[in-house]
């Protein structure tokens, strides 16, 4: 049986944006897969027939995006096919193509001089689409070329990760007539500093969350409505109450997650809300994640987390470790059918629900849930082959009891021909967040290491998603509670397992897993090797750095800034104890993440390089902080090489 390889991650299919015909009969979605050759992703249509079950692929071209059915014999899809498809420099432009289900090639069907963000259907021929608006961009010819040489930065934030800087720069929503002209064609719907964070349509309504600001964006957003005949656009919920995500119609009715940030501040878990009859009532409170799912590095794409369906409404959460679909119904909230794993996605079908979903030690397949038999099925088998003859690590319960009374989910993954007479080295891997979770999903990333000859455990401290919010309330806690979590989680693996070699443990982490391990190296040596990704250090310098500083650093200290609490804030910053770490570490950053920005890597970096701490720093250029994730497959490889390399070197001592 051979090792999953850090190149496998060329055979994985990524499946996402499933979307069910009117009549709920079928379903279209998108499925990705790494091309090594163009250093990117391939995009293709499949379709699938809930009478037949028959799965088909209907596109070849490989660039297809932004999926939907146009009516139920045919399909809405974006793509670059064509060269003049594609935009010219300092261009945008989206190419919308239709494809007829009943045969035959697809169509050019029309082009929007934005780069489109979503696209949703109102009326034949008649669309609302979402774009990103540069409102510091001259609209005169001449100034164009000056205004490419310098940026204007008057708020905050200033840049956002992966797209530069960002100061005036506005997610727009549009109502494009296909049949209309001249100036009717393309109608803008919000105002120009307004910044949409989601929209549904509902008859002649559009219906839009977000905010207008000018300095801060803020935390609270609105809910609006937009009648389309009208121009009139209603106000249904005012700005400043709610923190709102996602959202719904029903008709008249709208059924919202929203979270008043009151006693857990702006992580705290939203409650369900209710608008109808022009008042919005709180309807249930669930007390986790809404819209949320398990962590790994196997999905890629977007897709529905949140439907309304009549007097109920239906939604993706991570519960304890499983990510599952859960119902709004009457003013309680209770799980829809249990699913032994992840639902990545979904979407309501005639007799039930058709989703992406991951189990155990499997990649992303497409599964149908019959409502009245209660009976899950398995749709596709895209991606069966590609553990074929491999080793794949089971995730073994390693759940625990702290010192201070709470229970910790845990797991370990055996090496690849596991002898318990012979000695391991191990790694513990930490999740990001730290609002996140692991579940006993697949992650590449564990399984190389396991393939690789590795123990590899991994916990979800406190902090972490799938509890309530007591649980995940780390403001002003760090490196306090979550560290002792981790220390411990190690103590309990080290005894259920002998056969780990306590002297050769590795430690990694990205984001928050980043930071705790930067804050791991200058409390403890017990680890021989680690490897900080995409972290941050220092909680000073990264309020202004960060393009969540002014917002997530300061809730997460409790209100505190580096003008109220200098030194407090510089006491709980893994920098400042770099001075007392020993252990070999490799720092990975992205040129472009801007939500853990360079200059936090590199602190800690040269902070252990000064200290004479066998040090490296690997920075991939264009990336961003997504590239374990989503990244340019190669980069993706060589980050996996690195780490390797670096823990090979440390933990079994073989050179570069």
């Amino acid at each position: 049986m051979e090792s999953i390889k850090i190149d496998d991650l060329l055979k994985f299919k990524f499946l996402s944006g499933v979307a069910a015909s009117p009549s709920g009969k079928k379903a279209a979605f998108l499925v990705k897969q790494a091309c090594r050759k163009k250093n990117g992703y391939d995009s293709w249509v499949y379709i699938v027939d809930f009478g037949t079950k028959e799965v088909r692929k209907l596109t070849s071209f490989g660039a297809e995006t932004l999926l939907s059915f146009d009516s139920e014999d045919a399909l809405l899809f974006a793509s670059s096919r064509k060269h003049e498809d594609r935009p010219e420099k300092n261009q945008e432009k989206t190419v919308f193509y239709r494809l007829p289900l009943q045969g035959g090639e697809a169509v050019r069907a029309f082009e929007l001089p934005y780069s489109v963000g979503s696209i949703k259907k109102m009326d034949d021929g008649v669309y609302v689409f979402s774009a990103v608006v540069d409102l510091n961009k001259p609209s005169e010819e001449e100034k164009l070329k000056e205004y490419q040489d310098y940026h204007i930065l008057e708020e905050l934030p200033y840049w956002e990760n992966g797209a530069y800087f960002v100061s005036r720069f506005r997610n727009s929503l549009f109502l494009f007539d296909e049949n209309a002209g001249g100036a009717e064609k393309i109608r803008k719907v919000t105002e120009d500093l307004f910044a949409v964070d989601g929209f549904r349509t509902e008859g002649d309504a559009i219906v839009y969350t977000g905010a207008a600001y000018d300095r801060l964006l803020p935390k609270t957003k609105g809910l609006y409505s937009y009648n389309k005949k009208t121009g009139e656009t209603k106000t249904l919920v005012e700005p400043d109450k709610l923190r709102i995500g996602l959202f719904d119609c029903a008709g008249d009715r709208i059924v919202f997650a929203g979270s008043a940030m009151d006693h857990h501040g702006s992580g705290q878990y939203p409650d369900i809300y209710v608008w109808e009859n022009g008042h919005t009532d709180f309807a249930a409170r669930f007390g986790h994640s809404v819209g949320s799912v398990p962590t790994s590095d196997i999905m890629l794409g977007g897709g529905e987390k949140f439907l309304a369906c009549g007097q109920k409404a239906y939604f993706t959460a991570c519960v304890g470790t499983r990510g599952e679909l859960y119902r709004y119904e009457n003013g309680a909230v209770e799980k829809a059918f249990d699913f032994d794993g992840a639902i990545d996605c979904f979407a309501a079908c005639e007799g039930g629900f058709v989703f992406v979903g991951r189990t155990p030690g499997k990649l992303q397949e497409l599964y149908l849930y019959h409502e009245e038999s209660g009976v899950c099925e398995q749709l596709t088998h895209i991606n069966e082959a590609a553990f074929d003859g491999k080793y794949v690590g089971e995730l073994h319960d390693a759940g625990f009891t702290d010192s201070d009374g709470v229970h910790i989910d845990g797991w370990v993954i055996l090496p690849k021909d596991y002898d318990p007479n012979k000695k391991y080295p191990a790694i513990l891997d930490m999740h990001g967040g730290p609002r996140v979770a692991f579940g006993t999903t697949l992650f590449h990333e564990m399984q190389t290491f396991a393939g690789n000859g590795y123990f590899v455990f991994l916990c979800n401290p406190r902090g972490a998603d799938g509890r309530d919010d007591d649980f995940a309330d780390l403001r002003g806690k760090y490196g306090t509670v979550d560290f002792k979590d981790f220390m411990e989680f190690t103590d309990h693996v080290l005894k259920l397992y002998p056969a780990i070699d306590e002297k050769r443990l590795g430690v990694t982490g990205g984001s928050y897993g980043g930071w705790m391990t930067n804050w791991i190296i200058g409390h403890t040596d017990r680890f021989a090797a680690a490897v900080s990704q995409r972290s941050f250090s220092n909680w000073l310098s990264d309020f202004g750095c960060s393009e969540i500083g002014f917002s997530f650093d300061v809730d997460e200290n409790g209100g505190k800034t580096p003008w109220t609490a200098p030194k407090e804030l510089w006491e709980r910053s893994p920098v400042a104890y770099a001075d007392k770490a020993k252990t070999p570490t490799l720092f990975i950053h992205s040129l472009k993440d801007y939500n853990c920005p360079l200059s936090e890597g590199m602190q800690m970096f040269a902070a252990l390089k000064y200290h004479g701490v066998p040090s490296k720093a690997f920075l991939f250029e264009g990336e961003n902080h997504e590239l374990s994730r989503s990244g340019k497959p190669l980069h993706r490889m060589r980050r996996l090489s690195e780490m390797t390399a670096w823990f090979d070197k440390y933990l079994k001592g073989l050179d570069d």
